[in-house]
Formats: structure tokens, C-alpha cells, sequence
């Protein structure tokens, strides 16, 4: 993991940028995940649409990463080609 962050931050300044910011909004989605649960209890008629939300608000980090990944990929190979 050290080696990851460490190679993460030599990157350019706009793919790191992309990396940081998508993984700040990961662990945002997933904290209101979690206290959106919290705040639901347990699974009834009246809080089916409070645990569908949390449901949608833990699969969608999973497609920002992976679009994050890849713009940031991009990014670093176009600056990096100069």
C-alpha cells in the first residue's frame, strides 16, 4: 500500500487530482451508506426507500472508481508523452 501511495503522488497534478478527489467521494458515498442504514433500522414497508437509496449509494463508488481510474490513466499518458 505504501509503494501505491507513493507512486500515486509522483503522478501529474491532474491525475492525482482525479485519484484523490474520486477517493474522497468513495468514502463520502459510503459513510452516507452506512448512517443512511443507521437512520432505516430494520427492513420494513415504510423504509424500503431509504435502504434502496443506501443500497444505490453502496454500488455507485464502484463505477466512479473505475471511471476515475481510467481518466486519470489517460491523463498521465498524454502529459507524460510530451
Amino acid at each position: 500500500m505504501r509503494k501505491l501511495l507513493h507512486r500515486m503522488s509522483k503522478m501529474c497534478d491532474e491525475a492525482y487530482f482525479i485519484i484523490r478527489s474520486s477517493l474522497i467521494l468513495t468514502c463520502m458515498m459510503l459513510a452516507c451508506c452506512l448512517l443512511a442504514l443507521l437512520i432505516a433500522g430494520k427492513f420494513t414497508a415504510n423504509t424500503y426507500e431509504l435502504h434502496r437509496f443506501a443500497k444505490e449509494l453502496f454500488t455507485l463508488p464502484q463505477a466512479i472508481l473505475i471511471i476515475a481510474a481510467i481518466a486519470s490513466a489517460v491523463i498521465e499518458d498524454y502529459s507524460t508523452r510530451d
